[in-house]
């Protein structure tokens, strides 16, 4: 099976925030610094009540409170802007260029429109992961191939047959349709 397809700034901004998503670093920093700082507050708190400022403890109570509720707002929105820069940066030049990819049961060929041409064994594949704009498939290297979904003409075709290799090689396919940047 063969499609050819081009990437957008989109494409891999759904790439990284998946895999930020995915990451158990991420995921333990993100839970850290949103509770931690009203931790901080909560503590100006008890110190100003034990002083009887019930003021200041409101105020340190509110901040706190607001911290807590507007920071995961202003967090997606940071995380964003950052990989929007790091794909402007580093992922310029694969914009709208053709990519080729030849899949078998036993490899895959992968060319691009500069001449350049990988192929891996399908054995190289640790899961597959298939979300509402893309499907991703990482590979032991720890890159993923982006496939996207509204660009390939013959999705209908790849899907089942990117299941079958997955139950082939006894690796994952995850399929989160429903999976958004939080």
């Amino acid at each position: 099976m063969v499609i050819r397809y081009q990437l957008n700034a989109n494409d891999f901004l759904q790439y990284q925030l998946y895999t930020a998503s995915k990451s158990e670093r991420i995921k333990k920093k993100r839970t850290r610094n949103k509770i931690i700082i009203p931790l901080i507050y909560a503590a100006f708190v008890l110190f100003d009540l034990y002083k009887e400022d019930t003021q200041g403890a409101i105020i340190f109570s509110a901040i706190g409170v607001l911290w807590f509720l507007l920071y995961p707002y202003w967090e997606r929105r940071h995380y964003t802007k950052h990989y929007e820069s790091f794909i402007k940066e580093n992922y310029q030049n694969r914009f709208y260029k053709d990519i080729v990819i030849e899949f078998d049961h036993d490899f895959l060929l992968s060319k691009d429109i500069s001449g350049g041409e990988v192929k891996m064994a399908t054995s190289e594949i640790e899961e597959i992961n298939e979300i509402s704009s893309v499907i991703l498939i990482k590979l032991k290297l720890g890159n993923s191939l982006i496939l996207p979904k509204d660009k390939i003409q013959n999705l209908d075709d790849v899907i089942p047959f990117l299941k079958e290799l997955a139950n082939g090689l006894n690796v994952k396919y995850n399929i989160e349709n429903d999976w958004k940047w939080k």
